[in-house]
């Protein structure tokens, strides 16, 4: 687990919504990070086939150290994550990154945002095997004086 000796764990923190309510982007401000991963998996949300769980993780993710949450998947489901950041607390020109890692610390699947996007999403078919996976959140922001931040960021998922 050497890549990841500096990622802290944390756990999901709890979005109460009362029966029948869908998450979208709309109720959240446009430079909030619930609202840049709403956005990008609005394709998704109208799915009947596709369930996202209305809890998810949000915290601050520093450009040095990135976070890292431990999720269940089950084996034949198809994941896709949602991961964003508020967009005036990025580096300008930084890249979002989402990576999975197996058991045996192994990495399963990663997905890389462009240059400057507030979000990314990854798609994981699990074929492998029902379990903990270690999902990495992580901010690369270029070299120079704006580097180092700390970013308020997010990540939902759901399935099918």
């Amino acid at each position: 687990m050497s890549r990841l000796a500096s990622v802290s764990l944390l756990c999901f923190g709890l979005l109460v919504l009362a029966p029948g309510m869908r998450l979208v982007a709309e109720p959240f401000p446009e430079d909030s990070p619930e609202h840049q991963a709403l956005l990008l998996a609005s394709p998704y949300l109208g799915d009947e086939a596709f369930s996202i769980r209305q809890d998810y993780w949000r915290g601050r993710i520093t450009t040095q150290t990135g976070r890292a949450v431990k999720l269940q998947f089950f084996k034949g489901n198809h994941y896709r994550l949602f991961f964003g950041a508020a967009p005036t607390e990025i580096p300008p020109g930084s890249k979002l990154h989402l990576h999975i890692y197996g058991e045996n610390n192994e990495e399963v699947a990663q997905a890389t945002g462009e240059p400057g996007a507030a979000a990314v999403a990854l798609e994981f078919d699990n074929t492998l095997q029902t379990g903990l996976y270690l999902v990495l959140m992580r901010i690369e922001a270029p070299p120079g004086p704006l580097a180092e931040a700390e970013v308020h960021s997010v990540m939902f998922y759901g399935w099918k």
